[in-house]
């Protein structure tokens, strides 16, 4: 398996333009947390005086958001090519067990979001961090700082590994990045319908339990799920969605 992370590893590393991407996305990410951060006077017509000091962090990590977005457009042009472009069946005359390569292939962006989102992460949570000093001359508590870094790694950890199955599944990089997006905003289309739909559903979405262990979400709100309950939900929407992957990619031709 090691041997087949290396490999998958070099697909991504070896171009150059997949090298300068990916160091695009860092950088444009923790940019875009600053600017939203500077903009609230537009955005929400509040100075960042004025916002809670949770707030202020919020805004500013949007930035993780941001990076998730490009990991997924990313993810599923990387792997949706291997689909249009028929390479995928030269990998796998030299690797003819399918499970074993989509665990390569899911493994190997996996740990690429990890990276990149620990790297996106620590910088906005510390500009955040400093941010919320200069304006309210207080910061948050340093377990309220680690929780809310888990919470915002584990955003692209998840819709990244989304990504991998929903390619796998759909084989082409249109349904690969509207799937995961679609997922991703869902919360968004969930709260135009009414309170008791929305009671039902969003609870058991994805962005809840992400909310949930990163403290965005308080208890008592609808988001709000319970740390144990959060880690079952997304244990419970990753595990299907690899089943799912893995039962198509072995059972199709491609």
């Amino acid at each position: 398996m090691i041997n087949s992370i290396h490999a998958e590893w070099k697909k991504i590393w070896f171009p150059k333009s997949s090298r300068l991407y990916l160091l695009f996305a860092i950088i444009f990410s923790i940019l875009m947390g600053l600017v939203f951060a500077f903009t609230t006077e537009i955005t929400q017509q509040r100075a960042l005086s004025e916002l809670k000091p949770m707030s202020v962090i919020e805004v500013n990590m949007l930035g993780v958001d941001v990076v998730t977005i490009l990991l997924i457009l990313f993810s599923a042009v990387q792997i949706g090519k291997e689909f249009q472009g028929k390479t995928i069946q030269t990998y796998l005359i030299t690797t003819p067990d399918r499970t074993h390569y989509f665990s390569a292939k899911l493994l190997t962006f996996f740990l690429l979001s990890f990276v990149v989102g620990v790297i996106v992460a620590i910088i906005t949570l510390v500009n955040g961090q400093l941010i919320l000093l200069s304006v309210h001359e207080l910061g948050l508590s340093v377990s309220e700082l680690w929780r809310f870094a888990v919470g915002c790694i584990a955003m692209p950890l998840f819709y990244v590994l989304f990504t991998v199955c929903a390619t796998f599944f759909s084989r082409n990089i249109s349904s690969g990045i509207v799937i995961p997006l679609a997922v991703m905003f869902l919360p968004a289309v969930t709260k135009l319908f009414p309170q008791a739909i929305q009671e039902i559903f969003i609870p058991i979405l994805p962005a809840s339990a992400i909310h949930t262990l990163s403290g965005i979400a308080q208890e008592g709100s609808i988001e709000y799920t319970g740390i144990l309950t959060a880690f079952i939900i997304i244990i419970t929407w990753s595990t299907l969605t690899i089943v799912m992957s893995i039962w198509r990619f072995r059972n199709k031709d491609i």
